[in-house]
């Protein structure tokens, strides 16, 4: 059964009622969604009409026309304004102005906030967040892919701050045009959008992990020689590398055998392995040479094969001639 209001929204836009009448039909609009789009339906095609028909002398019909089309413009462009803001939040830090910095510092801690409710079981422990954190600057939620990292901090604090400007603009416009009751929508779409980035991230981090810890797509290793208290680099392992067992090495690697529990290895001395996989994942490994065993960054062991771990030994002997 269609709105009894609907009939009279035309003659409200044009302010031709009581302003009693006025004003019951205005918050009986902020309950009706069909009154709602009755009146967003009118103001559309009140717009073409008035760029069809420059000559409309209606000045109430055509202020809440211009006010409608400068409020759509206010938010689309504030909108713009923070993402943008939001993209370069994360340098807020080197800002010596303290107001600018402040404005830049809402978005991205914000958004490390929202990050820290999904993802703060990826950090590193503490010793290891410095270590990662003088590597990869960043919040330290996707330490096992840094590119994801970057682009997710910057991303989301835009996502944050494109929404903040948004609603700004929003509750500064008319509010004859744009109900209140609609901010309501706004906030449920903001938190759909958030919901699909966050879990798109999701899902391509653990597709990663899966990666890392079944050794799979292995495309380089940059080895360390690791003593007690220093480590020196020795070389980089790809296949285009030059050494005649680096398919081979990166090969066993990546066919190590996964041991359930702690190894007995000699965790001080040893070689240090960056892993880099093809999707972008990269983990710290560390091989005891004379065992054989090794450990991944992310608490998982291995046993390399007697062939594998000799082929390392000589590969990085010869690397030190």
């Amino acid at each position: 059964m269609p709105c009894p209001y609907t009939d009279e929204l035309h003659k409200y836009l044009n302010e031709e009622l009581p302003a009693e009448r006025l004003k019951e039909i205005e918050a009986h609009i902020d309950e009706c969604p069909d009154c709602q789009k009755k009146l967003d339906s009118l103001l559309e095609e009140d717009m073409q009409l008035s760029q069809q028909q420059p000559e409309i002398t209606d000045e109430v019909l055509v202020e809440k026309i211009k006010a409608h089309r400068r409020g759509v413009r206010r938010i689309r462009a504030y909108g713009v304004l923070g993402f943008l803001l939001g993209v370069f939040s994360r340098n807020y830090t080197s800002d010596g102005f303290i107001i600018t910095k402040a404005i830049m510092a809402l978005p991205y801690k914000l958004a490390e906030f929202m990050l820290s409710i999904f993802f703060s079981g990826n950090e590193l422990n503490q010793g290891l967040i410095m270590q990662y954190r003088f590597r990869h600057r960043g919040m330290g939620f996707f330490p096992y892919h840094p590119i994801l990292g970057f682009i997710v901090e910057l991303i989301t604090p835009g996502l944050v701050a494109m929404f903040l400007g948004m609603l700004i603009g929003y509750l500064i416009s008319d509010n004859r045009v744009f109900q209140r009751k609609k901010i309501l929508r706004f906030i449920l779409t903001a938190g759909i959008t958030f919901a699909i980035w966050f879990g798109a991230v999701y899902g391509f981090y653990g597709y990663t992990m899966s990666k890392i810890e079944a050794m799979e797509g292995i495309k380089a290793l940059t080895l360390y020689d690791k003593q007690e208290f220093s480590s020196s680099m020795i070389m980089t392992i790809d296949h285009n590398n030059l050494n005649k067992n680096a398919t081979a090495i990166m090969q066993g690697i990546g066919n190590a055998e996964a041991h359930d529990g702690f190894i007995d290895m000699n965790y001080k001395e040893g070689l240090e392995i960056m892993l880099h996989f093809s999707n972008g994942g990269e983990i710290v490994a560390h091989i005891d040479t004379e065992s054989g065993g090794m450990y991944l960054q992310s608490h998982k062991w291995f046993r390399l094969s007697e062939d594998t771990r000799l082929l390392l030994i000589e590969a990085t002997e010869e690397a030190k001639k």
